[in-house]
């Protein structure tokens, strides 16, 4: 089993720390955030910002000091849209060698759920039991849903004492550095920008430097559970006094790591851990001047396991066994089976003892003499081991000796008790043995149900165990799947034709389509899923010309053809040639059938073809009823086919709107007047309404659609003073407006 994985993020600051200015100190527990969000690939002085982070984090990596715990987290670098993608790449305590091949994989894709990373983050590191440090690199700010500044605060409020360090990695834009800059407040951190390799490699060491810096020591004490065990972090008495005898020169009780300046000499170290008396010493340190030293003294102590199996002695191949033990279980620890002679560190398959009593364990899918063992975790250690007969695993098939192309297939078989990773796949004889087409996880249930290659030919169903063994096979001829096709021969375009088809049963991907003669298989334009039943029903393109009905085969096999001239489609408009701004006017069409996006609309006459204003659709039938514009103007009204296409249009020019009001001069507050009217003929939104004298022209105390005729009736404000009466058009255009006081009751 591979060692826990290093935090990318921490290692780099720390890395960069040590190789700038040559401390190499044990600090806090911390993990590193990396940004691998698809904007790490933008450019900075023509290079890829994930690029260039790699680089920086590789060198820092290579040199980071031993003592150190760290581990790394990253985010966006596997799904695009995916505000999930949040991968702990590295736990605390990875070698350095996994951590660097981590981070040269990353491959920026998704999202930046920035908020969330972070969290986790401090999660792994226990953060409301212990002091915790997170140094997140990003170079964008959060794109999912939580808001960064928040829930930094919520984690420093709940944390034991939460740090969390900001590096703004190529970001310009204030709200952006903004944003970064308060998750690191929030937690007592520090924020530091960068623009290039340069300032990223400083931004490390600045980092570091400003929220670590350490005191000017000479002298590092520590203690471990166990040689290469975890570092012990409290209720330890450390005493360091002369080699040649004499009071000590440093004493400290319920203590765990020690930092302390001492004069240069020879010394003798003691460190008693009271809880339990256990005790370790380290003679004749020597301390040079203006030189560091750590010194790490072993706690010993004996620790023991045991373990038993269910069923014991021997099972099948890829069967899951139960593993009952007795052991420490402490972090790390798990119950693994290997070959029998291996190396103590080879592993078949694991679990972790935190998981629970008995441990279920997945046995190898090769049959042999295997070993379980209790793995001690920190240090590496093997305490139990019992030996452990895998015998075969034996499967059935029971399959169609022929298959139509595409066709589904039904497989029963028999096997040793699902895993994951067991399926039934079907293959070309000669290919390797994970190699798949389609496939079905076993777990799912006898019969399972492939479906046949499109490629007619020779192939064999498998039973594939654990994505590695096939326990057995069967050979199928594929033979060619046949269809046909039948529609008109001419259509006009953008017209809806019925197309009678039959072939084999519908599969996934398989549809009637047109498009052009020399199109690849894969193109399509409007298409119908077989599955729906013959005939189906396509669209004709709008452009006019030679085309081809297609049967398709799994989105890329065609079956059957035919050929289909497409004509111009042909459309008439026609409607009164001026109208007043506003005024709903009715235009008689003619054209193809009504389909989707067709419709009848006003608009300028150098707009786009898809450009529009008000419209109706064509299904609705002639005449369309169309609302001009408020503002005058001259105008085209068109005939838009699949809101695309024009084809046809008339000119018409949209004259100025006018209106006028009527009204006393003055009314009683709270009041309700009568205002006679005259306008164009009534529309949607089309009010009068009292405002206050110089607000906007569109806001309003109380209103009145002119469709309720005039005079309309309306309701004074309360407050004295100075209005004026408004009629306003279409909700946005002031056609008229008249003043009215206000005068108390």
């Amino acid at each position: 089993m591979a060692a826990p994985k290093l935090s990318r993020l921490f290692i780099a600051l720390a890395s960069a720390f040590a190789v700038l200015t040559g401390i190499a100190r044990a600090e806090d527990d911390a993990i590193l955030v990396l940004d691998a969000s698809g904007s790490m690939w933008g450019q900075v002085n023509g290079e890829a910002k994930i690029t260039i982070a790699k680089r920086v984090l590789g060198k820092a990596i290579a040199d980071f000091p031993a003592e150190r715990q760290l581990g790394l987290i990253a985010y966006g670098h596997r799904r695009e849209g995916d505000c999930t993608d949040i991968e702990e790449l590295a736990p605390l305590g990875a070698d350095r060698a996994a951590i660097s091949a981590a981070v040269a994989k990353l491959n920026p894709k998704g999202k930046t759920p920035m908020s969330d990373a972070v969290k986790l983050a401090a999660e792994k590191l226990q953060y409301t039991q212990n002091k915790a440090t997170v140094i997140l690199i990003s170079d964008g700010i959060e794109t999912c849903e939580p808001d960064p500044c928040g829930v930094a605060a919520a984690l420093e409020k709940a944390g034991a004492d939460l740090t969390v360090h900001v590096i703004g990695f190529d970001i310009s834009e204030e709200n952006e550095k903004a944003q970064l800059r308060c998750i690191a407040e929030n937690t007592g951190g520090v924020f530091v920008p960068a623009s290039n390799a340069d300032e990223l490699t400083k931004a490390l060491q600045t980092t570091v430097i400003e929220t670590k810096a350490a005191p000017a020591t000479n002298l590092y004490l520590r203690a471990t559970e166990l040689e290469g065990g975890p570092v012990i972090d409290e209720g330890l008495v450390w005493t360091v006094r002369p080699a040649a005898g004499g009071e000590p020169v440093l004493s400290q009780d319920n203590a765990g790591r020690v930092d302390a300046t001492v004069s240069p000499g020879t010394y003798d170290v003691e460190v008693t851990r009271p809880s339990d008396g256990l005790k370790g010493e380290a003679k004749g340190v020597v301390l040079a001047a203006n030189a560091q030293k750590t010194v790490t003294i072993a706690l010993e102590f004996p620790v023991s396991a045991t373990i038993a199996a269910e069923p014991a002695a021997s099972g099948v191949a890829g069967a899951m066994i139960k593993v009952r033990w007795t052991g420490p279980n402490r972090r790390g620890d798990f119950i693994s089976i290997a070959a029998k002679g291996s190396q103590d560190s080879a592993y078949d398959g694991y679990a972790y003892t935190r998981v629970g009593n008995p441990a279920e364990l997945r046995l190898p899918v090769t049959a042999g003499q295997y070993e379980v063992r209790y793995v001690l975790g920190q240090p590496y250690k093997v305490l139990a081991r019992i030996d452990y007969l895998v015998t075969p695993a034996v499967a059935t098939m029971s399959a169609p000796e022929t298959a139509v192309a595409g066709s589904e297939v039904a497989i029963e078989f028999t096997g040793p008790p699902a895993g994951s990773g067991d399926y039934i796949t079907i293959a070309k004889p000669d290919d390797q043995d994970t190699a798949y087409l389609s496939y079905a996880y076993t777990r799912l249930g006898s019969p399972a149900k492939l479906r046949a290659p499109l490629e007619p030919g020779e192939y064999e169903f498998r039973f594939v165990q654990n994505n590695t063994k096939v326990l057995a096979r069967q050979k199928v001829t594929v033979t060619a799947a046949e269809a046909a096709v039948s529609a008109p021969s001419e259509a006009g375009a953008g017209d809806t034709v019925k197309v009678e088809f039959s072939g084999p049963p519908a599969g996934s991907g398989d549809y009637i389509t047109v498009t052009k003669p020399d199109a690849p298989a894969e193109k399509y334009n409007d298409y119908a899923y077989t599955r729906n039943g013959s005939p189906a029903e396509l669209r004709m393109p709008l452009e006019p010309g030679d085309y081809e009905i297609r049967f398709i085969q799994g989105g890329s096999k065609i079956l059957a053809r035919q050929s289909i001239k497409v004509n111009a489609a042909a459309a008439s408009v026609s409607a009164k040639t001026s109208a007043v701004a506003g005024e709903t006017v009715s235009v008689t069409f003619t054209g193809p059938a009504g389909g989707s996006g067709d419709f009848i609309t006003i608009t300028e006459p150098d707009a786009p073809d898809n450009k529009y204003m008000s419209y109706a659709y064509t299904r609705n039938g002639s005449p369309a009823k169309i609302r001009m514009p408020l503002d005058p103007g001259t105008y085209e009204i068109r005939f838009v086919q699949a809101n695309e296409k024009v084809l046809a249009r008339q000119a018409i020019t949209v004259t100025a709107a006018t209106a006028t009001l009527s009204a006393p001069a003055q009314a009683a507050a709270g009041s309700t007047i009568s205002v006679t009217f005259t306008g164009p003929p009534s529309g949607s939104g089309d009010y009068i309404a009292i405002a206050e004298m110089g607000s906007d022209d569109l806001r309003y105390i109380n209103y009145a659609y002119t469709s309720n005729g005039s005079p309309a009736s309306l309701r004074m404000p309360t407050t004295p003073g100075d209005y004026e009466l408004r009629f306003i058009q279409g909700n946005e255009k002031l056609l008229a407006r008249r003043a009215i006081k206000v005068v108390a009751q």
